[in-house]
């Protein structure tokens, strides 16, 4: 912690100490000595480890905090896990939340691949407890100014996915367009000062308004059924508009259209092999959204290229196994700080060279 530059405008620290469940932990904290008082207090943890749990804890510890300012987490571990697919979800996870994971190994039982697979940027930011004296060199490069730093900051929109189903999308497709809706409200930060999340459906003339509530909001998305379609793609596009112009709030404002492309564009009959198109209702929704500075992603399921070009043609189009991995830069803004001033902010000015850290520790037995 020495190494931290901790203070109430600088770095604020805390730890999360576990085996199997959380033992203790420390919310972020400004005071270093308090800081050291409370983790001496720290008891020795149970033998196995799932690491998965500390990498959740850290997680909830960092986005409870409202700074704009960048967030690391210290994984301390052996890397080894309980259950390893869990662990590189909830790694996965904190990573599209913006969290910067760097990893130093203990022994023993020291696993460093596994340790690797875990981080930010694998090797690069991870190292032996044998070479702690080169981990903090590298990391505190991070605090001190001494490198050009690309700092990530989150910014609060609303958000609404108009989803364009019926029967004919299939059982298996709707339920892979449902798990991906549900794992982007994982990675997104709802709440009342954050990220506020809407559904529009074609199935249904009751839409989910937007919501400020994260269990409110998962709750509705996981009870929506797949049904014969009652609107078309214009209606789902409009009521989506609609909505997410209800708010009066001053952020971004975007919409995720996911569908099969049935009925973005109404074709004419095939002359010389190709088919001529012209624009229907879909397209008048679409202008109208550029027309209220709203963002506008298409996201195809099940498409062909002809489908996918016509989802081109309205929105800036993406597959829906690319969302989750895009997802993340709707909310973040980034800054290029250099010796710890500002060179370069591509979405307004924001308060910099400050971060927080969460140390994610497991000790193993002897």
């Amino acid at each position: 912690m020495a190494e931290i530059n901790i203070g109430p405008n600088k770095t604020h620290v805390g730890v999360v100490l576990y085996s199997t469940e959380v033992s203790d932990f420390v919310p972020l904290m400004s005071d270093a000595e308090v800081l050291k008082t409370r983790v001496f207090d720290f008891t020795f943890p149970a033998q196995k480890r799932a690491i998965d749990v500390g990498i959740r804890k850290a997680v909830d510890i960092l986005t409870k905090a409202k700074r704009n300012v960048s967030q690391k987490m210290i994984l301390i571990s052996s890397g080894k896990s309980e259950n390893r697919m869990k662990t590189k979800l909830e790694s996965e996870l904190a990573q599209a939340k913006g969290v910067d994971i760097w990893g130093l190994g203990i022994f023993p039982y020291l696993s460093m691949t596994e340790l690797e697979s875990l981080t930010t940027n694998g090797p690069r930011q991870a190292f032996e407890i044998e070479n702690v004296r080169e981990f903090f060199g590298a990391f505190t490069q991070l605090t001190t100014g001494e490198t050009d730093n690309v700092y990530t900051y989150r910014e609060p929109v609303d958000l609404v996915f108009a989803i364009d189903v019926s029967t004919k999308t299939g059982e298996s497709n709707f339920q892979r367009i449902m798990a991906t809706v549900l794992k982007c409200l994982q990675i997104l930060f709802i709440g009342p000062s954050d990220t506020h999340v809407g559904v529009v459906i074609s199935t249904s003339t009751s839409f989910i308004q937007l919501q400020s509530d994260y269990e409110t909001i998962y709750s509705s998305v996981s009870s929506l059924k797949l049904s014969n379609r009652v609107l078309t793609t214009d209606k789902v596009l409009g009521a989506a508009i609609d909505s997410v112009l209800a708010t009066e709030r001053q952020v971004p404002k975007i919409i995720i259209l996911i569908t099969n492309g049935d009925y973005i564009n109404t074709y004419t009959n095939e002359t010389n092999g190709l088919f001529s198109w012209y624009e229907n209702e879909t397209h008048s929704e679409a202008s109208r959204a550029r027309d209220q500075n709203i963002t506008l992603w298409g996201v195809g399921i099940g498409c062909e290229f002809l489908l996918m070009e016509d989802l081109c043609r309205i929105s800036q189009a993406l597959y829906l196994k690319d969302l989750t991995t895009n997802l993340q830069t709707l909310e973040y803004n980034r800054t290029v700080v250099t010796h710890g001033r500002i060179t370069k902010c591509e979405c307004g000015l924001r308060e910099t060279g400050r971060e927080e850290h969460v140390i994610a520790k497991y000790i193993p037995s002897h």
